[in-house]
């Protein structure tokens, strides 16, 4: 499946292998609301696809150089910003919370909303020559995608402080080093890196991978009783599924399991 939006592509495979790719190259793919609107709408349609992982990347060398302020909304009045920005908070969540793994793949710029949209994803994996930063500050703004509080939760936040107070960006190597990158490659090999993630997630139990997400997103910021309760709830989900018992037999049979996603 290959659907065409004005501001994305969203792509299906046969195998369960998923993108959605930010295509506004003139700005380097920068966050407007329609490009929001059709990633939560190309989310929505995922999610009742046989999805295994799904990839999010940008066009021609960037990942997203951040919102558009290029053309602002008509709309001034306070009331009707922050309404919008709740909007733009319901893609973020949506992503955050997609019950498949899903990978950002960052090249170029990753600013502000760009930045933001990385913290929402699973696996974040950067070429060298990659900047990430979120740079709003210096536009008299603040991060308004989560990223006063998605980014403090993933790198610490006396480091995130200082990457949003002074507007700051730092190099792919710095943001491995934060914990930020999961994986950081040379640029010449930046795709054959994100492919090696991709078939990692494409043998994956899906069940397992949903269940174990959504457990640890909704026990985090729980007490620890409730995390673990809701863990066990999740296990035994999981154990009544085909993939466990397929899992169970091949470690007997010491082969490589053979998930079938049931």
């Amino acid at each position: 499946m290959v659907t065409e939006y004005e501001d994305i592509d969203l792509r299906l495979e046969d195998d369960g292998r998923a993108e959605i790719r930010l295509d506004r190259p003139e700005s380097m793919n920068a966050l407007s609301d329609r490009m929001a609107d059709e990633i939560l709408e190309a989310l929505d349609r995922l999610e009742d696809e046989d999805v295994r992982v799904l990839v999010i990347k940008g066009t021609e060398g960037n990942f997203c150089a951040g919102a558009d302020v290029g053309s602002p909304p008509a709309e001034t009045k306070p009331h009707e910003q922050t309404r919008r920005f709740r909007g733009l908070r319901r893609m973020f969540n949506r992503l955050e919370s997609f019950p498949r793994p899903t990978v950002a793949a960052i090249e170029g710029y990753c600013l502000g909303g760009g930045c933001e949209i990385a913290c929402c994803c699973d696996t974040r994996v950067a070429a060298e020559s990659a900047t990430i930063g979120v740079p709003e500050i210096m536009l008299g703004v603040i991060p308004a995608g989560g990223g006063t509080q998605r980014l403090s939760r993933l790198i610490g936040l006396s480091r995130a402080r200082d990457m949003v107070l002074r507007g700051k960006h730092h190099d792919a190597e710095t943001m491995r080093d934060y914990g930020f990158v999961h994986e950081l490659a040379d640029d010449d090999e930046f795709e054959t890196v994100l492919q090696e993630i991709v078939e990692e997630y494409l043998i994956r139990p899906p069940v397992a991978m949903e269940m174990a997400k959504l457990t640890m997103n909704g026990g985090y910021e729980a007490a620890l009783e409730s995390g673990l309760e809701m863990e066990a709830l999740a296990t035994g989900v999981v154990f009544g599924t085909d993939d466990a018992q397929e899992g169970l037999e091949a470690f007997r049979e010491d082969r490589d399991p053979d998930f079938g996603g049931e």
